[in-house]
């Protein structure tokens, strides 16, 4: 049969074929070529620019679904979610009143001043793009694996910033500055980095996640530096400043913090005969620990007198205290050798010894408890 005596419907398939066909040829000619700039100063087409953005909001929103929001009101929260964000995320996006970075606004695509165009997005497609970070737009996924409270901390920073004015949001950021404390660090202005999230000898922690690190064992604040440094303790807060210090500003930071008076305990909220008994119950898993469920007493490390590498407990916030037993419940904490003392143990605890443990640490001053009881056969 000749060409021109083909059925409509066959010569019109030959023809898409045809069409298609070519149209592969060319657009493998041109890849192939290096024909497409790929420069940053080179925009990208029309077309490709919308597929791009289609891509993305449809990829998100697709990823994101299921992630479920927790509280974000928190105050604490919000002001921890600030002053990551000055440090992690101010240098590309910058802030109300601010000019971006020229070498930010040179970034192909740009790196979008925030405000009103968190807007566009929900909760939960936020907390997804902070913690995966975008391919091909200079975005980095959160560095702290299973650190999820973390990022939801930014998420709630996040949600604020639209409200805030130049000087509100200087307020909000900048922590506290106090001055006069002694140690010549290798940078003038790193107690006050430190101390806008921990506190320090005249202000507390910005949020209960944050813990007191005032009147802490040096030994073991050098050896969680190192390990942040390190990469064997995840925290997408933590990581990048402990990396960025010396040796000799890590030992610094460390004898500043353990010089400080230590932390005014704060017992948990709630009903008072409740409050009592979770404390009760805490006191009895921190002095005598749990035979049966062979969980040794928390004091026979976290004690006075015993190695200065294991952290003291007293007076840290439940929050924290909640926290990090959990993390270490769950593997996160588990990449170094004193993680894999404590990661059994918290396996062993239920939740809600852990909530009780937490409230009874929280709640008592450092220094004003009994010694631990003896039970070496308890131990992991």
């Amino acid at each position: 049969m000749r060409w021109e005596r083909l059925p409509r419907p066959r010569a019109l398939g030959y023809a898409i074929v045809i069409v298609l066909g070519g149209g592969i040829l060319l657009a493998t000619a041109w890849v192939l070529a290096g024909a497409y700039n790929v420069a940053a100063s080179a925009k990208h087409f029309y077309v490709t620019d919308r597929l791009l953005k289609l891509v993305l909001y449809r990829s998100v929103d697709t990823y994101s679904a299921g992630i479920e929001v927790p509280p974000l009101r928190d105050a604490g929260l919000v002001r921890l979610g600030a002053r990551h964000f000055v440090t992690g995320c101010q240098p590309c996006h910058a802030g109300p009143g601010m000019d971006q970075s020229p070498i930010a606004a040179s970034m192909y695509p740009a790196a979008p001043a925030l405000g009103n165009n968190v807007e566009d997005w929900e909760s939960r497609e936020l907390f997804w793009i902070v913690r995966h970070g975008l391919k091909f737009t200079g975005m980095p996924h959160w560095p702290g694996e299973g650190r999820d409270s973390e990022v939801w901390a930014v998420v709630a920073f996040l949600r604020e910033l639209p409200k805030l004015s130049p000087q509100e949001y200087a307020e909000l950021t900048r922590g506290p500055r106090s001055p006069g404390h002694g140690f010549p660090l290798d940078r003038p202005d790193l107690m006050a980095q430190c101390s806008g999230c921990h506190g320090d000898a005249d202000n507390g922690p910005v949020a209960s996640l944050a813990p007191s690190l005032n009147g802490q064992n040096t030994a073991y604040l050098i050896r969680a530096l190192e390990e942040y440094a390190a990469g064997s303790r995840e925290s997408g807060m933590m990581e990048p400043i402990a990396a960025a210090l010396t040796e000799s500003a890590r030992e610094q930071l460390a004898q500043e913090f353990g010089s400080f008076a230590s932390p005014t305990p704060s017992p948990p909220d709630g009903d008072s005969a409740e409050r009592d008994a979770r404390i009760a119950r805490g006191a009895g898993i921190a002095r005598d620990g749990i035979a049966q469920q062979n969980i040794p007493p928390c004091l026979a490390c976290h004690s006075p007198g015993k190695s200065g590498q294991f952290p003291r407990l007293e007076a840290l916030s439940e929050g924290y205290l909640i926290e990090q037993l959990n993390l270490f419940r769950d593997g996160t904490r588990s990449g170094t050798p004193y993680a894999e003392i404590m990661a059994p143990i918290a396996r062993r605890l239920t939740k809600d010894q852990i909530a009780d443990a937490a409230a009874y640490f929280s709640s008592v001053e450092r220094g004003a408890r009994e010694a631990p009881a003896a039970h070496a056969e308890a131990r992991p």
